[in-house]
């Protein structure tokens, strides 16, 4: 993202009309802390969060899922559910800022996969869409199911888990016990991130996966 600045005069404001002014400019270049440009920005940081700095090789080693794309999307698609339920928290009363900084963090989390999944179906363009098409249709499933376990008690959040994640094929219950302690801890450290950490200038302290224990 490229910054504007306003030029430079000769003549100095007083301090009200001064501020006024500032602030008018950065309204309109996008930079007050509510502006919809400066919450698109923060909401491709936060997605980044994710697709950067998650650890996937320790998810895919440790519940033993195959290094695929598919697996890929599953891990990206619990934590950006983390990160939509931590968004809606965010603006005014009415919820509009939490609701729009969801809907970016969904842009762009389809933009990435669509560039993934291009360059993996490269030789089939209409596998692909129908690929994504049925992600789309999961991913609306997934989001409603997470909900409800992470309102509810954990065994409601892990068969959620095991429905989804482990797409039903996990016997090991302390695999499902260890990613359900995994999400609800990663969900109390993002409620408890201030508005300036999450938006402003977003730092997620994403935990290791190695260090959550039974």
């Amino acid at each position: 993202m490229q910054y504007c600045s306003a030029s430079t005069t000769t003549t100095t404001p007083t301090t009200d009309q001064g501020n006024g002014i500032i602030k008018r400019v950065l309204k309109k270049v996008g930079f007050t802390p509510n502006s919809k440009a400066r919450i698109r920005v923060a909401s491709h940081m936060l997605y980044e969060s994710v697709a950067d700095k998650i650890n996937y090789l320790a998810f895919f080693n440790d519940f033993n899922m195959p290094n695929t794309f598919n697996s890929w999307f599953l891990v990206t698609e619990l934590h950006v559910w983390m990160l939509l339920l931590r968004s809606m928290a965010e603006g005014s009363e009415s919820g509009e800022d939490g609701r729009f900084l969801r809907n970016c963090i969904v842009e762009a989390l389809w933009s990435d996969v669509n560039t993934r999944a291009k360059k993996l179906g490269a030789n089939n363009p209409s596998r692909t869409r129908q690929q994504i098409e049925e992600l789309s249709e999961q991913f609306q499933a997934a989001l409603i199911a997470y909900d409800e376990g992470i309102m509810s008690e954990d065994r409601v959040l892990a068969a959620a888990l095991w429905r989804r994640f482990f797409a039903l094929n996990c016997d090991d219950y302390e695999k499902i016990e260890r990613l359900v302690k995994y999400v609800r801890r990663q969900v109390v450290m993002l409620d408890n991130l201030s508005r300036q950490d999450f938006l402003i200038k977003p730092k997620i302290p994403w935990q290791d996966l190695n260090k959550i224990h039974i």
